[in-house]
């Protein structure tokens, strides 16, 4: 279990050196995230919840970066988030927040991507 552990520490510290996409202003949580959409598709965000540093992680001042995958519903309510790429490690905390997210109400579906960037050297 500890050779596991220690891989994952490794692994997750080498996603961390490679470049963050998408970062802004939620630097001082050490969780930021940003969105890209069609011109045709764009949604307002109108209630956003920060991702949980996973401790573990944090203890090591391990971070990276997750690329998803969000489709919204007329209503506003994320309907399924699909991880495209990103720090393994760092996956199930990004998508648990972004599941919580509610966009403004649209006349259909629409899809984004998501990037969440976890970095507590900011």
């Amino acid at each position: 279990m500890k050779r596991w552990t220690n891989s994952l520490i490794l692994l997750c510290t080498l996603l961390s050196w490679l470049p963050a996409v998408g970062q802004n202003g939620d630097r001082a949580l050490g969780v930021s995230s940003t969105e890209t959409q069609g011109a045709e598709s764009v949604r307002k965000l109108i209630f956003k919840v920060a991702p949980v540093y996973p401790a573990e992680l944090k203890r090591f001042y391990i971070g990276g970066t997750v690329r998803l995958d969000v489709k919204i519903s007329p209503q506003g309510t994320v309907r399924t988030v699909s991880p495209i790429g990103g720090n393994p490690a760092l996956v199930e905390a990004a998508v648990a927040a972004v599941k919580k997210w509610k966009y403004a109400p649209a006349s259909s579906d629409t899809e984004t991507q998501v990037t969440v960037v976890f970095d507590l050297r900011h």
